[in-house]
């Protein structure tokens, strides 16, 4: 093995924003703080536990993968695991659905610099007004996740990535990532799942309009059992609740699976 091949990246903790006003922010998750302040979010989950398929964290290690707002983070943090929030590290990242008359298919760099400005840093700023909120000790970082795979394996003992596997255009590559670092177990919260034994992906839209332009996939569950198998882990399937709160008709409350996947011992 040559020596390129052999380097090991380790993650680059980002260093804490001490600047991160909540009127520079955008909120992901409704938060309620120790101080009383709260602040609403796109959505409001009222069940963590429940929400992770009530996995036990207590003493574990946590990578919270697209941790937005933090709300996993920080919740995972409270029943006692050591946590590390991830996060995209620019918006050369994202990758929309194409259509002929977006922004993001004429203009990449146009679209990129208003997704920075308009969600990508305020998100980053509502972890860190969390973070100084909860007198937080979790570190975070930002990195592309096809980075994950150059990271040491199994450096944690549990990856959540809860609601993020819809946005992503290669779901397959990042499962296997998150998979790859985790000693114990992938938790996949929230995730729409195909009720199907065969191995498909479908579009989560009919891909017929244009302003949805940031959601990909639908996996099945057959899919995600083999995907998982093949990666020496055994699956099983819980449901999750959370309130969506920009819905046209107001605050939905949304039902969907939680995943659990649990390395298997000999694996």
């Amino acid at each position: 093995m040559s020596a390129e091949a052999s380097v090991i990246i380790e993650p680059r903790f980002e260093a804490p924003w001490h600047d991160a006003l909540n009127s520079r922010c955008y909120w992901y998750h409704s938060m309620q703080f120790p101080d009383g302040e709260a602040v609403q979010g796109s959505w409001q989950i009222d069940d963590f536990l429940q929400y992770i398929g009530s996995y036990n964290l207590q003493g574990k290690t946590v990578l919270d993968v697209g941790t937005a707002s933090g709300f996993l983070a920080f919740n995972a943090e409270k029943h006692g695991a050591q946590v590390t929030g991830l996060d995209a590290a620019s918006t050369v990242e994202f990758r929309h659905m194409p259509f002929a008359s977006t922004l993001s298919y004429r203009d990449i760099k146009q679209s990129r610099a208003i997704w920075e400005r308009e969600n990508l840093i305020p998100i980053k700023n509502s972890w860190w007004y969390a973070w100084h909120k909860f007198n937080s000790k979790a570190k975070c970082v930002y990195a592309p996740i096809a980075e994950l795979y150059e990271w040491p394996e199994q450096t944690f003992d549990v990856v959540m990535a809860g609601a993020i596997v819809e946005h992503l255009s290669d779901p397959v590559y990042s499962i296997g990532a998150w998979a790859r670092l985790a000693k114990e177990a992938v938790l996949i919260p929230f995730t729409d799942v195909l009720p199907l034994d065969e191995l498909v992906i479908h579009p989560i839209t009919n891909l017929d309009d244009p302003n949805v332009f940031y959601v990909w996939w639908h996996l099945s569950r057959g899919l995600y059992i083999k995907i998982f198998d093949n990666l020496g882990f055994d699956v099983s399937f819980a449901e999750a609740y959370a309130i969506h709160n920009d819905d046209i008709a107001g605050s939905t409350l949304a039902k969907r699976p939680s995943i659990i996947a649990t390395r298997r011992r000999n694996a």
